[in-house]
């Protein structure tokens, strides 16, 4: 039988700046005028691999001083929680704008100690064949970009310092020829290319967003495993009408040398292939293509349904060649911030076969 999987979730916002009414009270300012906003949420999941989990997740958006209120708003997401199994995690995602958008640092500062699923590799990998283990890392990552017109162009730094122990004994992980099945250092540096013509950073109605990125880890870069990674990544969208918008998403790239097996390309999360299971098809190569129909319901609520094919393969010329694994959903979108379109995210994902999930988070999947 497949295990479930189940979230709770319960919102409440604090706005910043606030002002006092005349009798006192604390008066919120209109969230299209705001410069700033923070947002925190109490989550509460289970997972047979972790059982009940509690935390806390949110966000945090805003503008440096002295910047535009046309300039893009940065942000900082959050998320802590334990587990019944004495599971945490800690992460701090972000992504800032100075200078009137002329800089962009976007990255993430870090604490794992989880339970991953692990199928094997390959298209061909079975669902009955699943297993987990525990990783234990910290993470670091980084990029500072500069813009030149439209394009924001610079380096890329990462940084895991993985841990892997509590593998199945006798399982696919343990007796399988997988490099870095043990753990090891994984850092790398690169260099990153985007193409931004979106109306919004957070969900957009037209223009494009384009990324591609050459990344080396070696030794001189102090990694423990050598290889390449090239990648491109493209999101397309396009207005039909007010408040109504087609969105499509192509991301495929390809690795060379001997990744860790943690970092081979994969699909099934809240982004790629919503709907599979976490990390359920993994190779050293892959191509996921999506769309989208976003439109509104009432006032501060719209609507979503997506469709998603995609393939993974150890030859780049296989993703040509072999079949494509399906997924399909719905889900909700709750306006958080009016002018700089911050949504919480809620998506149901099914596939033919395996199942589905469940995500909560913030903003879109691409």
């Amino acid at each position: 039988m497949k295990k479930r999987i189940f979230f709770v979730l319960f919102c409440f916002t604090i706005f910043f700046p606030k002002t006092k009414g005349n009798n006192g009270n604390v008066v919120y300012k209109d969230t299209t005028k705001i410069k700033s906003q923070f947002l925190a949420y109490p989550i509460a999941f289970y997972l047979p691999e972790t059982r009940w989990g509690f935390g806390g997740a949110g966000f945090y958006n805003f503008r440096f001083k002295n910047e535009k209120s046309t300039s893009n708003p940065s942000q900082v997401q959050f998320t802590f929680s334990l587990t019944q199994n004495k599971q945490v995690i800690m992460t701090i995602p972000f992504e800032l704008y100075k200078s009137d958008n002329l800089w962009k640092f976007k990255g993430e500062i870090s604490y794992y100690r989880y339970v991953y699923n692990f199928y094997g590799t390959g298209l061909s990998s079975r669902f009955e064949d699943k297993e987990s283990f525990k990783a234990n890392y910290p993470r670091f990552r980084i990029d500072v970009l500069r813009r030149f017109n439209k394009v924001f162009a610079g380096v890329r730094w990462r940084v895991d310092n993985m841990q892997i122990v509590g593998k199945k004994e006798n399982g696919l992980l343990e007796n399988g020829d997988y490099t870095g099945k043990n753990g090891g250092v994984i850092s790398g540096i690169g260099l990153v290319a985007q193409l931004d013509t979106r109306d919004f950073i957070f969900n957009p109605t037209k223009g494009v967003f384009m990324e591609t990125e050459i990344f080396v880890n070696d030794k001189f870069t102090q990694s423990n495993f050598s290889y390449q990674r090239f990648s491109l990544d493209v999101a397309k969208y396009l207005r039909i009408k007010q408040d109504h918008t087609l969105a499509f998403h192509v991301n495929t790239a390809m690795i060379l040398g001997d990744p860790i097996f943690y970092d081979l390309l994969y699909f099934g999360s809240p982004k790629l292939l919503r709907g599979f299971q976490d990390r359920r098809f993994l190779d050293k190569n892959i191509l996921v293509m999506q769309g989208e129909y976003r439109f509104p319901i009432y006032k501060w609520m719209q609507g979503v349904s997506f469709i998603s094919g995609g393939t993974v393969a150890a030859a780049y010329s296989d993703i040509f060649k072999n079949d494509y694994k399906m997924s399909f959903g719905a889900g909700l979108r709750f306006v958080l911030n009016k002018k700089d379109r911050v949504r919480l995210r809620m998506d149901y994902g099914r596939t033919i076969n395996e199942g589905g999930a469940l995500y909560i988070t913030i903003n879109d999947a691409f």
